[in-house]
Parts: structure tokens; sequence; C-alpha cells
């Protein structure tokens, strides 16, 4: 949990607290938003006397890693919360909004690791008693979201991936072996996005491997890429074959490579992944529009 505090007349009374985990996506891949679970305690200022006061606005500014630019602006709904001395927490729930761009500049802070936000936060209070106001001093709010959480209850919620804004068409063959194919490119995008770039590769490999299976072949080399362009012409089938095999051949590196951890560089890129990713789904979709001749 992180946690700052305002100060209303010198007093650091007016309490924000953020949970990591309560930092959840809403909408869409075409208008993701952040809402966070805002936390308020707002106890009266002790002076010669007791002042209380009313929030009236609380906005503020994203900002993502070790950055200095801020990457989103925000505003919480119109509000009228008063000064108490009971110290309970008031749940303040506000919208973030982004777009796609910011979001793809967000994963590519990431690299897969846990995420960093940096929140700004500025406040109006009313003082009352003599009809005074009183712009509050910004604070700032610093948190490390868990991967596992920010996959799943963002990047799963929008639903959105930098890889599909390709419209690449998946294979909607029922063969077993293309069934198991997609279903390892499936795995890979998990990967991907869990920030295990090596085994990216490697899963790719097994996907390429499944079709093979259905042309006797242990795997996808240039015989194989040889009987699968078989109706292709004899100068663009021998490009693509030679081609798709060394393509199959990068997919190499990515077997026996070990997961990443926090203290170690990935020995394969997010760069190097997501170029492998995207590939990937071209050739299978260059497959399926052929309808996987001989299978």
């Amino acid at each position: 949990m992180a946690e700052a505090y305002f100060n209303v007349k010198s007093r650091g009374v007016l309490r924000v607290r953020l949970e990591p985990t309560e930092i959840f996506g809403t909408g869409s891949a075409t208008f993701p938003t952040l809402m966070l679970q805002l936390k308020l305690q707002l106890l009266p200022a002790q002076l010669q006397t007791v002042v209380n006061y009313t929030l009236l606005r609380l906005a503020g500014k994203l900002a993502v890693g070790n950055e200095n630019t801020d990457l989103a602006s925000f505003e919480a709904p119109p509000l009228a919360e008063g000064s108490n001395t009971n110290s309970y927490d008031r749940v303040l729930s506000v919208v973030v909004p982004l777009d796609i761009r910011q979001v793809k500049h967000i994963e590519e802070l990431r690299d897969g690791k846990d995420l960093h936000l940096k929140f700004t936060l500025t406040g109006l209070v009313a003082l009352e008693g003599n009809s005074e106001f009183e712009r509050l001093q910004d604070i700032s709010i610093q948190l490390q979201v868990p991967r596992s959480h920010w996959i799943d209850r963002a990047l799963n919620v929008w639903k959105v991936s930098d890889l599909r804004l390709l419209e690449i068409n998946s294979p909607s063959n029922g063969r077993k072996e293309v069934v198991l194919g997609m279903a390892r490119l499936a795995q890979a995008e998990q990967f991907y996005r869990t920030g295990d770039y090596p085994h990216v590769l490697t899963e790719l490999r097994s996907a390429f491997a499944a079709i093979a299976e259905s042309y006797s072949a242990q795997q996808a080399d240039k015989t194989t890429f040889e009987k699968m362009l078989v109706n292709t012409h004899p100068k663009v089938r021998e490009k693509l074959r030679d081609t798709f095999h060394y393509f199959c051949s990068y997919l190499h590196l990515g077997p026996h490579e070990p997961s990443p951890t926090p203290d170690t560089s990935a020995p394969i890129s997010r760069h190097d992944a997501r170029f492998a990713l995207v590939t990937a789904h071209a050739i299978f979709e260059y497959f399926a529009s052929e309808n996987w001749p001989g299978i």
C-alpha cells in the first residue's frame, strides 16, 4: 500500500491511500481506462480551534517508471466530502482515461516486469466558518503493480494486444494439428505478456512442429515446407520455402534458455519476441488461406 498526506492549514490531515491491487482496467481496446480505488481519510485540522473542511476537487497526473513526463491526466467526479473525527476510510473511484498508444507505451516501459506507476495529486478544499478556499499542495504516490495483477485485471480486460492491430486472421481449420498449433500460438502470446521472451520462441517452434507432424515430419524444415507449398509456382515455392525454413531456424534460439528473472536480462528481447510472434501469425494465416494443403 502507498499513501500520502495533503496539508490543510499546514497540518497533514487528509490522507490518500492506494493499494497496487486496487488498480483495474475497464473499458475496451478502443477506450481503455484505469479505475483507481482511492481510500480517503479526512480528519479535521487541529489548531487553536478545530478547522473542518470539505474536499471539493481531486485531480492528478499519471507517470510510468522513471519518466518525468506525465502520460495522462485525470479528475475525480464532483466531490463534497466533509472532514470528520472518525478515522474511517472513504472509497473514491477515479477513472484515468487512456488510449491504445499510451497502453503500448506502458507495455514498452514495463518490459514484461512489474509495473511502476507514479500518481501526482492535487486538490481543493473549502474551509468551514469563513468561506475560505485552500488549494492543496501536490502530493505523490508511487507504487509497484504486480505483473500478474496487471495482466489479469487490465490487459486481459481490455483484450488488447498491439499484435492484433495488424488484423491478422486466425486459421479456422478444424484438424487437430491446426488446433494444436493455434493453441501453442496463444500460449506464446501469454509468455510474451508475462515477459518470458525466450519461451515465446520455444512455443512458436512447437506450433510449427505440430503442423509438421501432419506431413510425417518431426520438425518444420525445408522438406516439410516444400510439401506444404507443392501447389505454388516453383520460383515462388523456392523463395517461400527458404524464408520459412530460416525463420524456424531462428526459433531454435528459444529452447533451453532460462526464464528471465528480475536480476537478469533476458537473452531474447521483447523486440525479438514480438518479431517472432507477428511473423508466426502471418505464416499461419498464409497457409490458412490455402486451407493447409495436404492436411
